[in-house]
């Protein structure tokens, strides 16, 4: 079923040595899954599409480029490389990249200009469209929020959510993935129709309180599962442990690519309740965080962890793992980056 390829080797500007590709071809019913890797020396924090290319972000504030075939575009990555980026984002169709002065956006041909345009009252938001502002806030296993703020009234309405990973439209609805790394990892989600059924939020510090709820009597010891929820609000998560690293949708049909403890699984979104199609991975892939930017036909996803153990000998070793998904169409390639402490193992379908 599957075969090995090694690819091109050449020489990467910053710390990236080398690119060793590897792929193994997969058939997901209605999907092609491909698995590769490349050379790295750090964890990517986030990854953005841009004009037929990747941009990446590493933990060390560098940024390098790659094309849609996963090698390492050296002439762009050599633009960035005088700059430390904080973080990077997208905002409509825009690419925004921070440092710790300035803010830019990435013009044609891959230019850094400076971003006057900070319209943003609590921070870039985790979605947006013509009506709402869309932000997530989370205090871990103490509770965390969804906000939509109303670009017309400015009024902002909340709901609890326990840690808002990815928020996106489908159907007419909002559709909020949750994800908490805490413990053995926990997702959920929910279906919102109308925010202004939601919880109208009118003291200013409640807008950026994660739990709000707590200080409100009537609702602070509902949970969030309960099937009482304001009209057109959906609550549904799988009854065994699922950790959702990107949702998406393809052919009208919304699905979600999830971990469980010794598989990577693609499952659609059925009446409010997760379907599997199919097992990607015969393993788990690690990671404690997932960013996704989704455009029209192509969905890109940065995860990452990182940990530490210690042997016999009260030696630390340190692990981490990261690396991409890239969805274009119904094609779904996992990149996973070989970093010096890399987590080992198989990739075994």
């Amino acid at each position: 079923m599957g075969t090995l390829r090694n690819l091109t080797i050449f020489l990467f500007l910053t710390a990236f040595i080398a690119c060793n590709t590897q792929k193994q071809d997969i058939k997901a019913k209605d999907f092609s899954v491909s698995i590769k890797s490349l050379k790295g020396d750090t964890i990517i924090s986030s990854a953005v599409y841009y004009a037929g290319h990747i941009l990446c972000l590493q933990e060390d504030s560098k940024l390098f480029v790659l094309d849609t075939a996963f090698n390492f575009v050296v002439s762009l990555t050599a633009k960035f490389s005088k700059l430390k980026f904080q973080s990077l984002h997208s905002y409509n169709d825009t690419i925004l990249l921070l440092t710790d002065k300035d803010f830019f956006y990435l013009d044609t041909g891959f230019e850094l200009k400076q971003y006057k345009n900070k319209n943003f009252k609590y921070g870039i938001p985790a979605y947006n469209d013509s009506t709402y502002y869309v932000y997530g806030c989370s205090v871990g296993e103490f509770g965390g929020s969804v906000f939509f703020l109303n670009k017309q009234s400015n009024k902002t309405y909340s709901y609890p959510a326990t840690a808002v990973q990815q928020v996106l439209k489908f159907k007419d609805n909002y559709i909020v993935s949750s994800f908490l790394a805490h413990m053995s990892g926990f997702s959920d989600y929910l279906s919102i129709k109308d925010p202004t059924k939601l919880y109208e939020l009118k003291d200013e510090k409640q807008k950026t309180f994660c739990n709000w709820y707590m200080e409100v009597d009537s609702i602070r010891d509902r949970k969030r599962s309960d099937t009482i929820t304001p009209p057109g609000v959906k609550y549904y998560a799988d009854k065994f442990t699922t950790r959702t690293m990107v949702t998406f949708s393809y052919n009208d049909i919304l699905y979600s690519i999830y971990c469980t403890d010794s598989a990577t699984i693609l499952a659609k979104h059925v009446n409010f309740k997760l379907i599997p199609v199919d097992t990607l991975l015969r393993k788990k892939i690690p990671f404690q965080d997932a960013a996704s930017h989704l455009t029209n036909n192509i969905v890109l996803t940065a995860y990452r962890e990182s940990w530490a153990t210690s042997d016999t000998n009260d030696k630390i070793i340190n692990y981490q793992n990261t690396g991409l998904i890239f969805i274009k169409d119904n094609r779904i390639t996992f990149l996973e980056f070989k970093t010096p402490h890399m987590w080992m193992q198989s990739n075994s379908r």
